[in-house]
């Protein structure tokens, strides 16, 4: 099973198939929310009360460091963790903090691989 960790901390962020963050939307609206930890899979899990719209800019920050996970060297609208795959190999995963806009990159020493009907829309960036 894949582990995703935060690059500031190197905090295990995972349990099962869920990625867990802190978040805070344009609007000063503030959640916990579980991500699917599947590239590719844009399913996420908030309390029902909070309310995300799409188009909102979301921060994704780390549930143990709080520190902010954005990706300002590719872009601001990017968000960044590290994953670990079965082998131990670490990828960096860049993702789309725009609720809506399904992007997703993981980038190794290979290259990069993208995901997402708008994945285009950064890999100039990259």
């Amino acid at each position: 099973m894949k582990d995703y960790i935060c690059p500031k901390c190197r905090g295990h962020l995972s349990i099962d198939n869920e990625i867990i963050f802190l978040t805070k939307n344009n609007k000063g609206d503030s959640a916990i929310v579980l991500l699917s930890a599947e590239l590719g899979d844009y399913s996420f899990r908030k309390n029902p009360k909070v309310d995300f719209q799409s188009g909102d800019h979301v921060n994704f920050i780390c549930p143990i460091c709080y520190e902010n996970l954005n990706a300002e060297e590719y872009d601001d609208n990017l968000a960044k963790i590290i994953m670990i795959d079965d082998s131990g190999k670490e990828s960096n995963i860049i993702f789309s903090k725009v609720l809506g806009e399904k992007c997703t990159y993981s980038i190794d020493n290979k290259g990069i691989e993208a995901f997402g009907k708008d994945k285009d829309t950064y890999l100039n960036k990259l």
